[in-house]
């Protein structure tokens, strides 16, 4: 009895152990459909709203380099006429289909994540708006969910300001066309991102 107890707990910690491999061991890809990016907007000085991008895919390679990339044209606020004004005045899909966010991540700083523990860190990234480049920082929750699989979730949002990118023209636009007193041109953003073993 004792000695049938005594395999099972030790097979029960080999597999523990070998199912916890290191998070570096691998490239991660990420899960676009279980993902989500949400934007916020604030109209006529008080009106928030919510819109999110459902096309998102990207990596994170072992040695650290990361990628996201955004359809622009996945834009969803929940109002037809306003998707269709956003993507064609604000993002311009025609000519820049896509968002592009890189970043070169510290292998070290993770290495030691075993499944249910978590770190908050600050991620700097270069963001590729309508051909433009300028950097972003994103406070950040990484939590190892599981052996394959992590989540990157915003600790505070990371913030895009529209000025920053050469926008001030297209928010104007969107104002005038939907007969807005004002559009503010820093718009929050929270990822729900989640990364599985490739």
């Amino acid at each position: 009895m004792f000695k049938a107890i005594a395999a099972m707990f030790f097979a029960g910690v080999l597999t523990a152990c070998s199912a916890d491999a290191p998070i570096t061991e691998a490239s991660w890809q990420l899960n676009g459909e279980a993902s989500d990016l949400t934007v916020i907007s604030v109209k006529n000085g008080n009106v928030v709203e919510t819109s999110r991008f459902d096309g998102l895919s990207g990596s994170v390679s072992a040695t650290g380099e990361t990628r996201l990339s955004i359809n622009a044209s996945s834009f969803e606020s929940y109002v037809d006429i306003r998707n269709e004004r956003l993507r064609d005045v604000f993002f311009e899909v025609s000519q820049f289909p896509d968002i592009q966010l890189t970043a070169n991540l510290d292998p070290a700083m993770f290495e030691s994540l075993a499944v249910g523990d978590n770190l908050e860190t600050e991620l700097q990234l270069a963001v590729s708006l309508r051909g433009i480049v300028r950097t972003v920082y994103a406070p950040v929750r990484v939590i190892r969910n599981g052996a394959d699989s992590v989540l990157v979730i915003s600790s505070e949002p990371a913030l895009i300001d529209a000025r920053d990118f050469g926008l001030e023209a297209a928010v104007l636009a969107l104002q005038d066309i939907a007969g807005l007193d004002s559009i503010t041109p820093v718009f929050p953003v929270n990822a729900y991102l989640v990364f599985e073993r490739d």
